[in-house]
């Protein structure tokens, strides 16, 4: 009997003990552990541990739960006193237009008429000889309404063909040589009048210099050398800067190197070779009629798309930029002697036509709006497309979108409509007194009005536009997050905040261009948060911005950026 007891009391034990012990669990390649995670997880904020394995996050805890990832070839990395965030998404950029023209010349910093003398004195002397300058970045401020002129450009680089754009890349301005080559002259017609045309002398007709919006392209599409080659080696070449600076992800909403379908092979070729940094969710821009528009979508679909690259939606543009007095708006541009609202680009009945083309194929619409106008027929064009396919779900998107009626703003949730903004725009910068002057100062205060879109329930994302800007010309995410806290221009804590009352909090800006970038693209299953299953793109900061001053976000350093399970970039 004593025996028996024995026996059935080591039975027993050796049952429980075997239901109580923990399920072997294999090991972690990657560990994030010691300080603080900000998820933008909405059931799960705060953590401060994270294991990786592979491509995935396996754990998202606290140290104690993260010990038992922890095996003989885990790489452990410690937070410290920094700050760890899911991959830092753009939700509207340029890589290749932002790579390419990048000539170590930032024209968008010469904020005066002296400084932007001497940037063009250094780039004419880095391009001796007597072949085509190309560069761009030039403050419309600094100019009149009709913009620089080919004069202005002869006196400093002679009799050379030179093309340069705008900081906001809806404006060229050309030397005399580039116009007289480019057959332009008092006869040569706009291409678009009111829309895409050239500045000229009210009395002979002559073209002045500036070309607005599209007028000109054929003169850089000529002289401006860049092969698929060219194009290729200087993204490459800014993919390190890209990771150094937390960047995960981009919505690239234009792309030519220098045609559009070349520069889907580039990103196609560096995926499969494994040199990709970034993951890239492209467009397919529409110059075309919108059914074959959305055929060539499918094509590049099947095409190129790869885990790190695919087409996302097409890109449509309702109207320009006030600074050329292209956009359109609710209201009458003031500098004007007559009612000058501006014109859009494309027809209402046509948007509306072609977003239906669109939407009953399931494939993504992203317009490019500004004005009130603009923004106000995007939003028709979306209802009514919704109302004729019945398709509610399927992803559209409008970019920048500076001027809202309040009228319109809960319209973005109602229709399921992400809206997008370049944030840094919103500050005082001087493009804020440029553009006051033509719009109104009343409505550029009020321009940008992210906090109440945020509360009215839309999803709000936020993105560089790289290289375009009103003034500041940047890719780095932490000068986005600190102007949207703050309303000024990074680094500058004396400026007074541009309508403070649609500033966001810290967690909300992070949140803007990770999570809320993921719901813009269709990838919140996988993409946007630190969550267990998701995709492990991470970065993690030197410093935990929830404890510094708001002016000094950009200045953090980026200690290490994940894509994939896989270190891109470590300080």
């Amino acid at each position: 009997m004593r025996i028996m007891l024995v026996t059935l009391t080591l039975i027993a034990t050796t049952i429980l003990g075997g239901c109580n012990s923990e399920p072997t669990v294999e090991p972690a390649d990657l560990v994030f552990a010691g300080g603080a995670v900000f998820t933008s997880d909405p059931d799960q904020p705060n953590a401060s541990a994270v294991a990786i394995r592979g491509e995935r996050i396996v754990y998202v805890g606290n140290e104690a739960g993260i010990e038992s990832f922890i095996g003989p070839n885990t790489r452990k990395i410690d937070i410290g006193d920094g700050l760890l965030i899911s991959g830092l998404m753009d939700s509207h950029t340029h890589v290749f237009n932002g790579s390419f023209s990048d000539v170590g010349v930032n024209l968008s910093l010469a904020d005066t008429r002296e400084k932007l003398q001497v940037a063009l004195e250094t780039i004419r002397d880095a391009n001796p000889g007597s072949g085509p300058v190309y560069a761009r970045g030039w403050q419309n401020h600094l100019f009149p309404k009709t913009g620089p002129t080919a004069q202005q450009l002869d006196e400093i680089f002679g009799d050379r063909i030179v093309i340069l754009g705008s900081v906001d890349g809806h404006s060229r301005w050309f030397s005399s040589r580039a116009l007289r080559e480019g057959g332009v002259d008092a006869n040569y017609p706009d291409p678009h009048p009111g829309v895409s045309f050239f500045e000229r002398d009210p009395l002979t007709n002559e073209p002045l210099g500036t070309g607005r919006e599209k007028a000109g392209g054929h003169i850089e599409a000529e002289f401006i050398p860049g092969d698929k080659a060219a194009y290729r080696e200087r993204f490459v070449n800014w993919l390190p800067r890209a990771s150094a600076s937390g960047l995960t992800g981009v919505f690239d909403a234009w792309a030519g190197a220098p045609s559009e379908e070349e520069a889907y092979e580039i990103w196609h070729s560096l995926s499969e070779s494994g040199d990709l940094s970034l993951r890239v969710f492209a467009s397919v821009r529409e110059n075309d009629a919108a059914d074959r528009i959305a055929a060539q979508f499918k094509r590049f679909e099947q095409s190129y798309s790869s885990q790190l690259i695919r087409p996302e939606a097409v890109k449509l543009a309702a109207d320009g930029v006030p600074e050329g007095h292209t956009a359109f708006l609710l209201t009458p541009y003031v500098d004007s002697t007559n009612e000058d609202f501006g014109q859009p680009m494309i027809s209402k009945a046509n948007l509306t036509a072609n977003v239906t083309t669109y939407f009953s194929q399931d494939i993504p619409v992203h317009i490019h709006a500004i004005g009130g106008a603009a923004v106000r027929m995007s939003l028709d064009a979306i209802e009514s497309a919704r109302a004729t396919t019945g398709n509610e779900s399927v992803r559209a998107t409008i970019a920048h979108m500076d001027f809202v009626h309040p009228d319109d703003i809960p319209r973005f949730k109602a229709l399921n409509v992400t809206a997008q903004t370049s944030i840094q725009w919103a500050a005082r910068d001087p493009s804020y007194f440029n553009i006051g002057s033509f719009v109104g100062m009343e409505k550029v205060e009020n321009a940008y009005p992210v906090r109440s879109i945020m509360d009215a329930g839309a999803n709000q994302s936020f993105g560089a536009d790289w290289p375009a800007s009103a003034y500041l010309s940047t890719y780095k995410p932490l000068e986005l997050l600190e102007a949207a806290v703050t309303r000024r221009l990074p680094g500058e804590p004396n400026m007074p905040p541009r309508n403070p009352d649609q500033s966001v909090s810290l967690a909300e800006a992070i949140i803007a261009m990770t999570r809320n970038t993921a719901i813009q693209v269709g990838e919140l299953e996988s993409l946007g948060s630190i969550t267990e299953g998701k995709l492990a793109d991470l970065v993690l900061l030197e410093k935990n911005l929830f404890d510094i001053p708001a002016e000094t976000i950009n200045a953090t350093p980026v200690t290490a950026t994940v894509v994939n399970g896989r270190i891109v970039h470590e300080q």
